[in-house]
């Protein structure tokens, strides 16, 4: 079984933007990679720590207190932004 080939960012932003109100815990993503990749059904440890290392890497990605406790929702101005960068060639953050 192959890793997606996808950056976790990528990933992340579609388990987001896939969801019905377009925020999700912590959790939710995690779920949401093991239904949508067989890939990620095995080596948890790794990679659930890559998405949490990426969520608090990127400026995209915004944690939002409420009642259930944390959502991650996707800033989608500043996820074209590092996009566009990537094309470009410019440094990305």
């Amino acid at each position: 079984i192959v890793r997606p080939p996808f950056t976790y960012a990528t990933l992340i932003r579609q388990a987001i933007m896939e969801s019905s109100d377009r925020q999700l815990t912590l959790n939710e993503i995690y779920s949401w990679f093991t239904r949508t990749f067989a890939y990620f059904r095995r080596n948890a440890a790794t990679w659930k720590n890559a998405v949490r290392h990426n969520l608090s890497l990127h400026k995209c990605f915004v944690r939002v207190e409420n009642v259930k406790g944390a959502v991650w929702t996707v800033d989608e101005v500043e996820y074209q932004k590092r996009r566009s960068q990537k094309i470009t060639g410019s440094p990305t953050l």
